[in-house]
């Protein structure tokens, strides 16, 4: 009888490899990620149980997420202000507190954040948090980090100047090695004293949100200097977030995989593909079900698509709320006249590319906050579109004529990309010369960086804190593509950091964002509703301008 079983076992076996050899070239499921067009890892197949049974094996679930910006870094203390890094960046690493789509803090690594004077706030860890190695999370994790972020000689989006012992730069002074404002109290519990008192509203963001975490067990041999080379940032294989790292072909896409040793909820889907290609593929690849859905705001769908992909009966298409805008940045060492800047401004048909080329699914102001978030000065009213008033202040400037302007702009959103070929038409028609460069986002931000350009256009993040939007105008700020210089804008940022009654903050930054429209640093071309895009087979999960990853361990797919 045993013998008879054996051999019934073995059979069945036979068989079930047979048909697995006839279907070997079958076609996949909607959930898999597969490209004639764009370069693809191939996926792992299920095999066979060792139980030699034939119940099927459920696929692994696989999600792939379209952008067409490419990430430029894995750095997760350096972001560079990346907004396509950050999607790659906030699927490994979880922060002190993450946000909702309607700006609401929600804790992630923090049990909680407490404050009785708005100057000491103290940090409770959650005790059950860990690296995904299965090594505990604890404050020694985050001495460590914030010593090699400060660290004068270390590169970081970090923004903490606000932290007692910090200088302006957000840095240690040289050879100094203890900050002032951090108080150790046990493995879970951390006090960080600021300069003065200062809104939560600030700490929540600058420190619960964007502050990421590196493995002191890992790299506590690192030489910081060393820091931007280590291969760790290369291939950051240990991390604290639902997702670690598994695969990252530069420009093309980042593969991560479920963290089985999260502290919270384990994922549901196994795999997520972050893939980078252009626009017209992205929409192509939403179509075929090869892209499950597009990320904001870096996997943008052009509005002009708007009636295509509303067409597609595999996916859902909703249409976010007015977003941060596309802005143009113009290089003040270069452009040192306001009525040149201002010139700029009367010249560009706003309104063509919002009626137009946006389909009426935008509208426009002038700063960067968008006109839903609560600091967004109402009064101001934007610049008017008045070609001969352009051409005015131009001769008044005494503009040399034979001066092209160098205007650098980054390729893969052809929405922003076809609006900025309206403004080149536009400058031209008042007399400017524009020398148009194009390249991808790395490139360009590295020549932006080096002072390169008179005018640049892109899209900053989404802030809940005000004074996020401003830093970039601080005088003398090195990461700064404006290189502008105002004293009076200096000391109302300061004073906006640093003021808890919110009636006077809203006065402070009324105050700010009239100076900056008046001198125009930067200058908002359209803010627009993004489309929201996500195939019928995502049962949890959405694009979002704000917060689209705080639940990404309950996203799911439906099964075949």
């Amino acid at each position: 009888m045993k013998l008879l079983l054996r051999l019934q076992g073995m059979t069945l076996i036979l068989i079930f490899t047979l048909l697995l050899s006839a279907c070997a070239n079958s076609s996949k499921t909607n959930n898999t990620a597969t490209s004639n067009s764009d370069s693809q890892p191939e996926q792992s197949q299920q095999t066979v149980s060792d139980t030699g049974t034939s119940d099927k094996v459920q696929e692994p679930k696989i999600l792939n997420i379209g952008i067409v910006n490419a990430p430029v870094t894995l750095n997760q203390i350096n972001t560079q202000d990346n907004s396509a890094s950050l999607v790659p960046i906030n699927l490994i690493n979880d922060a002190l507190l993450d946000v909702t789509e309607s700006a609401q803090f929600i804790p992630k690594l923090a049990e909680s954040i407490e404050t009785k004077d708005k100057q000491t706030y103290r940090v409770k860890l959650k005790s059950n948090a860990k690296w995904n190695d299965g090594t505990p999370f604890t404050t020694t994790d985050v001495a460590f980090t914030l010593k090699i972020a400060l660290h004068p000689k270390v590169d970081t989006s970090f923004k903490l100047q606000f932290i007692e012992g910090v200088n302006d730069f957000g840095k240690l002074d040289e050879g100094v090695t203890d900050i002032k404002g951090l108080n150790v109290i046990d493995s879970t519990t951390f006090e960080i004293k600021t300069k003065t008192p200062i809104d939560p509203l600030v700490f929540n963001e600058r420190f619960g949100v964007k502050v990421n975490f590196l493995p002191q067990h890992i790299l506590k041999d690192i030489d910081p200097e060393q820091l931007a080379t280590h291969e760790y940032f290369q291939k950051p294989t240990i991390t604290i977030g639902p997702y670690k790292f598994a695969n990252y072909e530069q420009g093309q896409y980042v593969e991560v995989t479920k963290n089985e040793n999260y502290y919270l909820d384990i994922p549901k889907i196994d795999t997520i593909f972050i893939k980078v290609l252009p626009a017209a593929n992205l929409v192509a690849q939403l179509q075929t079900g090869e892209i499950a859905l597009n990320s904001l705001p870096v996997g943008l769908v052009p509005i002009t698509d708007y009636d295509k992909v509303t067409s597609f009966e595999n996916v859902n298409v909703t249409s976010a709320s007015a977003s941060e805008p596309a802005e143009l940045f113009f290089n003040i060492e270069r452009l040192p006249d306001k009525k040149v800047r201002q010139a700029i401004a009367h010249a560009l048909n706003r309104p063509l590319i919002v009626e137009q080329l946006l389909k009426g699914q935008a509208e426009i102001i002038d700063g960067g906050i968008p006109s839903s978030h609560p600091y967004f000065n109402k009064d101001i009213e934007p610049y008017n579109y008045d070609p001969e008033k352009a051409k005015k202040l131009l001769q008044e400037a005494g503009w040399d004529s034979d001066r092209k302007l160098v205007f650098l702009i980054p390729v893969g959103n052809k929405v922003r990309e076809q609006a900025a070929d309206i403004l080149v038409q536009n400058l031209e028609s008042v007399g400017l010369k524009i020398d148009v460069q194009k390249f991808d986002f790395p490139t360009l931000i590295d020549k932006v960086e080096k002072g390169e350009h008179d005018i640049t256009i892109f899209t900053r993040d989404y802030y809940i804190e005000p004074s996020l939007y401003f830093t970039t105008y601080r005088s003398y700020d090195p990461d700064s593509v404006i290189r502008y210089n105002n004293p009076l804008v200096d000391k109302l940022i300061q004073q906006g950091e640093q003021e808890i009654d919110e009636t006077k903050r809203h006065d402070i930054y009324n105050k700010l964002q009239q100076i900056l429209h008046d001198e125009v640093p930067t200058l908002a071309v359209y803010s627009e509703k993004r489309l929201q895009v996500v195939s019928k087979n995502v049962l949890v999960g959405k694009p979002l301008n704000l917060g689209t990853f705080n639940n990404v361990n309950q996203w799911d797919l439906t099964t075949e």
